[in-house]
């Protein structure tokens, strides 16, 4: 598996729809449903530390839901998880801050909140 193919099934884990933050569906059958995940890793090579977020949104009255969905995702991750990938393996941990609240300036039915990560990359190439 690719360093880029163990990103996306790790941020797929968390039972929602994952999409790289600058390639999301936006019109059609392909465009996504509240609620999905959005995030933007940098891959690197050899032993390099980067940073990387991701996006929860959600569209809803209150944001239960949504920080239920971050307490799970705070939860698996605990003090760091690793991804093995054909090149080696990527460390991820939370970051700080770890969640940062959003809304929307055009619907406030929609929530976010930006997750920072930490991705410390173990590869050969």
């Amino acid at each position: 598996m690719t360093k880029n193919s163990a990103i996306q099934e790790f941020f797929e884990s968390f039972g929602l729809s994952a999409f790289p933050s600058v390639s999301v569906p936006t019109s059609g059958d392909e465009k996504p449903s509240f609620p999905y995940l959005t995030y933007t890793v940098n891959t690197e090579q050899g032993v390099e530390r980067v940073g990387g977020t991701a996006s929860l949104w959600y569209r809803s009255e209150g944001w239960k839901a949504l920080n239920d969905k971050v307490d799970e995702i705070s939860q698996m991750i605990g003090n760091g998880i690793v991804l093995y990938c054909d090149e080696g393996g990527i460390i991820i941990r939370k970051g700080t801050p770890w969640a940062q609240p959003m809304g929307d300036d055009i619907d406030n039915m929609i929530k976010r909140k930006i997750l920072t990560f930490e991705f410390l990359f173990a590869t050969t190439y």
